[in-house]
């Protein structure tokens, strides 16, 4: 997800991706460019994801991530984001760089925190990052949640997005979480993003009890 912009020209309003390089042969493109939706036309049922390996992921984020181009270095899982059982990108979940957080009057401890680190999308697909990340938390908690004991999902937003991907994902139960201060890591390399706030959002986790009793289409795909 990026977007380009020049000096003045207004904020971004949604996500954007980033344009395939020439002669670009990541695992998106290296058959050639893969076939999309339309504006309009329903596709949601057709998404999938699928668990890929650490290398394909670092290649998609490598080629079309626009400001981490790299593979978190503690992650749980990746998942290919898939239409059409066309691979179209990424999406990495990890346990996120902090102690404990406090959400809604609720403080969650690290290990109790997993973060969708990287939502890459590597071809021109409106709307295809939510559909996407839908399907991917749905597989996440499924088969890695219950037994690791996530309670709660989190992941960051470039504050020059309106987060539109996330709000159309509000019947998951995500919510805007409020800013990030900017400044740089000191234990890994200097990134220009973090010079950027960030939006947060977070999606609380249902227990196994709770979850019997939420709608059918919030928690299964």
């Amino acid at each position: 997800m990026t977007q380009t912009r020049s000096p003045g020209q207004r904020a971004s309003t949604g996500f954007q991706y980033t344009r395939t390089p020439e002669g670009c042969s990541c695992p998106i493109h290296r058959d050639g460019q893969p076939v999309t939706a339309p504006l309009g036309l329903r596709f949601a049922e057709r998404v999938h994801v699928e668990s890929i390996p650490r290398h394909v992921a670092g290649a998609i984020y490598e080629a079309h991530h626009s400001y981490m181009d790299s593979v978190p270095r503690t992650n749980l899982v990746h998942h290919g984001l898939c239409y059409q059982d066309q691979l179209l990108g990424a999406i990495t979940w990890r346990y996120p760089l902090i102690r404990s957080l406090e959400y809604d009057g609720t403080r969650y401890e690290g290990d109790e925190i997993v973060e969708a680190a990287r939502i890459c999308i590597g071809v021109d697909f409106p709307n295809l990052a939510s559909a996407a990340l839908a399907r991917s938390m749905e597989r996440f908690v499924r088969r890695h949640g219950r037994r690791r004991g996530v309670r709660l999902l989190l992941t960051f937003v470039r504050a020059d997005f309106d987060g539109s991907m996330i709000k159309a994902l509000r019947d998951k139960g995500w919510h805007c979480a409020g800013k990030t201060e900017t400044g740089q890591a000191g234990n890994r390399p200097d990134k220009q993003i973090r010079e950027r706030p960030k939006w947060r959002f977070l999606c609380e986790v249902p227990a196994e009890s709770e979850r019997e009793q939420t709608s059918l289409g919030r928690w299964t795909p």
